[in-house]
C-alpha cells in the first residue's frame, strides 16, 4: 500500500529536478499526526533539516504544504544568506514555521526541504500533519460500528461509517485508512467513488440547512497480522478531513485451531494411559506367592473418570 501524500510528493520532486544532478534524500515522507491542536491555539513545526552556522550559510531552506487532493505549495522559503521570507506564515527561530491562530484553513501535511548548493544535495525532513481541533463552520460527525471486531485468519471484517452532515454527500470524498500497531505510517487503502466527487475541480463546498445521513460500507479479509490493525473511516470535504472513532479489528483463533488443540491434548493423555497400563503388565511375576493384578480398561473411560 502506498503512504498519504507520498506519491504526490515524489512526483514533485522528479518534476523540478529531473533536468539537475541534485542527489535527493528522502528521511521520511508518510503521514504522522504529530501536531493537533486546539482551534486558535498556538503551534510551531520546527524544520529538522535546517542547520545554523557559517557553514550553512549556502543552504536553501523550503516549508511545503500539501493538503489533501491539492498540489504541493511552496508556503515559506530561507534563500542563502538572507532572511526566510513567507507569504502566509511567520518564521520563529532558524526556520520553524509558526501559527499564532491556528484555523481549519492551516490543515494540512507539511514537509521542509533543505538544499545544499555546495554538496549538490536535496533532504526532506519528516512529514508533520496538523489537525486543528475546535471550532468549525461545518458540522460533520463520523460514526463507525462495530467499535471493537476479532475475525479468524483469512476471514472478512465488515466495517460500517455513518457520516451526518451539512453537505450533501455527493460532495463528500470518504475513504478508509489502515494503521497497523508498531508502523510509522499510515495507509489509505479503499476510496468510496462519489457522483460528482471524481475531481476536486466539479466538488463543492455549499452548507444546507438540513442535515444529510450517509452509510458506507468497506469489507476486508484479515490474512495475518498485517491486517490487524485500527481502521478509520475518513471524510474529505471543503479542505478538510474529519477522522471517524476508528475500529480495531483483532486476529480470533478459528474453530478449527481450537478442537485441533483439543484432540491433541485427549491424544497426549491417551498415550500417558497406555504406557501406564504397560509398565503395571511389566511387574508381573511368576510364582503362585508374588503377582499383580492388572485391570484392563478403554482409554476413552479412563479419560472421562479425571
Amino acid at each position: 500500500m502506498t503512504p498519504i501524500w507520498a506519491p504526490s510528493l515524489f512526483v514533485f520532486l522528479i518534476c523540478k529536478f529531473i533536468n539537475s544532478s541534485y542527489k535527493i534524500y528522502v528521511l521520511l515522507t508518510m503521514l504522522k499526526i504529530t501536531k493537533k491542536k486546539e482551534f486558535g491555539k498556538t503551534v510551531t513545526l520546527p524544520c529538522n533539516v535546517a542547520k545554523s552556522g557559517q557553514a550553512y550559510d549556502n543552504q536553501l531552506l523550503v516549508w511545503y504544504r500539501q493538503r489533501v487532493w491539492h498540489e504541493l505549495q511552496e508556503v515559506a522559503i530561507k534563500l542563502p544568506t538572507k532572511d526566510p521570507t513567507s507569504p502566509s506564515f511567520k518564521i520563529k527561530g532558524y526556520f520553524s514555521l509558526n501559527f499564532e491562530n491556528a484555523t481549519k484553513d492551516d490543515e494540512g501535511m507539511y514537509f521542509c526541504l533543505s538544499k545544499d548548493n555546495d554538496k549538490n544535495t536535496l533532504l526532506f525532513d519528516n512529514g508533520t500533519f496538523l489537525a486543528v481541533k475546535g471550532d468549525s463552520p461545518l458540522n460533520i460527525s463520523v460514526l463507525q460500528t462495530p467499535a471493537l471486531q476479532s475475525v479468524p485468519p483469512g476471514e472478512a471484517v465488515n466495517l460500517q461509517c455513518t457520516v451526518l452532515s451539512e453537505i450533501r454527500s455527493a460532495e463528500l470524498r470518504v475513504f478508509w485508512i489502515r494503521s497497523a500497531a508498531g508502523s510509522s505510517f499510515s495507509e489509505i487503502i479503499f476510496t468510496h467513488h462519489n457522483s460528482s466527487s471524481s475531481s476536486s475541480s466539479s466538488r463543492q463546498c455549499e452548507i444546507s440547512s438540513s442535515k444529510h445521513s450517509s452509510v458506507y460500507n468497506f469489507s476486508t479479509k484479515i490474512p495475518n497480522n498485517h491486517h490487524a490493525a485500527t481502521y478509520y473511516c475518513a471524510v474529505e470535504t471543503c479542505g478538510r478531513i474529519i477522522i471517524g472513532n476508528g475500529t480495531p479489528v483483532n486476529l480470533s483463533k478459528s474453530v478449527y485451531t481450537i478442537c485441533v488443540l483439543v484432540v491433541l491434548h485427549k491424544c497426549t493423555v491417551s498415550i500417558k494411559l497406555l504406557d501406564t497400563v504397560e509398565l503395571i503388565m511389566k511387574k508381573r511375576y511368576s510364582g503362585d506367592s508374588v503377582y499383580s493384578e492388572v485391570s484392563y480398561f478403554t482409554v476413552d473411560d479412563a479419560y472421562q473418570t479425571r
